[in-house]
């Protein structure tokens, strides 16, 4: 029956999404699977109606077993852990992909100043950068760290706070840079991470396989120069959690702030179309600390939505 037919197809689809979710990802087939997993597994409960429309009992007990598992593995996202806390100093990060210096800097400025602390800003240009100084940014963040490059590969942080320790490190695609951001009120400074990897599509694939491998040695070594203080890890993965090479990411204490403060999915790319933003690339990572709350914030001129973190601090690092 056509029914049998098309609910064979859908749990199939929804079977896919599920393992890819699980597999290393070594080209674009499955690089595509992965990061479009949360929809594949929406075919399951179409299988569960067409194979129960023709009592297909066997079949909508399969069918139900993938929905509950599709389920079980995105449902983290949802509900957020159970070490989120409210109590201590807080520090605001924007994280902003800028399409190579085209968003707009009055837009980013303003975004800035009322809601963050912090910057990390990608694929920042020399150009990007004199108009956000036009635009007043030096006002409210005196205090800067940046590799500009009139293109993609450029990277750099504002903050309201003084910084110090300042780091680059080689070895990859784009420019990655760090700093230990002197915090009001904080025993110890907090390690700010800028990340942006490169980009899987439409390119040939080993590159962002090489970049994203060696991260967790990078985040190692970062979060051992941290001294027990805080780490925050912001940028563009270009990978979503539904991809296993970025949740290989979040072990050694590293957590994911979408998962820590129960924000979802939050779709951040692409941001200039008259679609909705697919998936999301862009996140943010802690260490020491804990996201109370994230979410995205709409940039003029950027094919990104921003993210906005709320990082708390534990009491035990306060003076």
């Amino acid at each position: 029956m056509l029914g049998d037919a098309v609910g064979l197809v859908a749990i199939a689809i929804a079977c896919s999404g599920l393992i890819s979710r699980f597999l290393p990802i070594t080209n674009h087939v499955m690089l595509g699977a992965a990061a479009l997993s949360p929809y594949l597994m929406l075919a399951a409960p179409l299988a569960i109606a067409l194979f129960a429309s023709t009592r297909r009992w066997l079949l909508v007990a399969v069918a139900v077993s993938v929905a509950v598992a599709a389920i079980a593995v995105e449902l983290p996202l949802f509900v957020g852990s159970n070490d989120t806390q409210t109590q201590g100093v807080r520090l605001r990060v924007l994280s902003v992909n800028l399409k190579e210096g085209e968003a707009d800097a009055a837009s980013l400025v303003a975004s800035g100043r009322d809601q963050a602390d912090v910057l990390s800003f990608q694929e920042l240009t020399p150009a990007a950068v004199d108009r956000l100084s036009v635009a007043g940014i030096d006002a409210t963040f005196p205090y800067r760290w940046l590799d500009a490059k009139p293109d993609a590969r450029g990277i750099g942080i504002w903050s309201r706070f003084p910084l110090e320790d300042t780091r680059r490190f080689d070895g990859y695609g784009f420019a990655q840079l760090s700093t230990r951001v002197r915090v009001t009120r904080t025993a110890t400074s907090t390690t700010l991470l800028a990340v942006h990897l490169v980009g899987p599509w439409p390119q040939a694939i080993d590159r962002w396989r090489q970049d994203i491998g060696q991260l967790p040695t990078t985040l190692k070594e970062v979060s051992e120069r941290a001294e027990g203080g805080c780490v925050v890890v912001a940028g563009d993965f270009n990978a979503t959690f539904d991809m296993r090479p970025f949740r290989d990411l979040l072990r050694d204490g590293f957590r994911d702030a979408a998962e820590q403060s129960g924000a979802g999915i939050l779709r951040t790319f692409p941001a200039d179309t008259a679609l909705p933003a697919l998936i999301e690339i862009d996140h943010v990572l802690t260490h020491g600390c804990v996201a109370a709350s994230l979410q995205t914030v709409w940039v003029p001129g950027s094919d990104h939505r921003g993210l906005i973190a709320d990082v708390v601090m534990s009491r035990a690092l306060l003076h």
